[in-house]
């Protein structure tokens, strides 16, 4: 049987967590939830999930410090990392790519979008 990939869904929005909980586990993904900044570092480094969905304004510690740390981290640099943030303007989405980020969606971002990003970043990971 083919492990599952892990998911940490980064954000202070519960309906965010449910939303993608409810729409992913039809995929049989692992779901692992994070509602602040210190709290998401925490479980990238403990889980090492194959994906992060990571918001940018989130308490304890902004989004766009953690991709950086963590693309910087030897342990967590593989982790492909999916913004998805309420600031969508182009120099936000320029800065997050540049921060390591493999994906950038603005929210508000349909359900059916956000799944078939995160489903194309696992599968060019293998």
């Amino acid at each position: 049987m083919k492990e599952k990939k892990k998911i940490l869904i980064a954000d202070d929005d519960d309906s965010i967590h449910q939303l993608l909980t409810e729409a992913l586990r039809t995929e049989k993904y692992d779901i692992i939830h994070a509602y602040d900044g210190k709290e998401t570092l925490q479980l990238a480094e403990e889980d090492l999930p194959d994906l992060i969905v990571l918001d940018i304004m989130m308490p304890l510690s902004d989004g766009r410090d953690i991709c950086k740390q963590l693309k910087s981290n030897p342990e967590t640099g593989h982790v492909k990392i999916l913004v998805l943030s309420g600031k969508g303007e182009q120099h936000d989405r320029i800065l997050g790519f540049q921060l390591g980020a493999d994906d950038y969606i603005a929210k508000p971002a349909s359900i059916q979008y956000i799944t078939r990003k995160i489903t194309n970043l696992l599968e060019k990971q293998g």
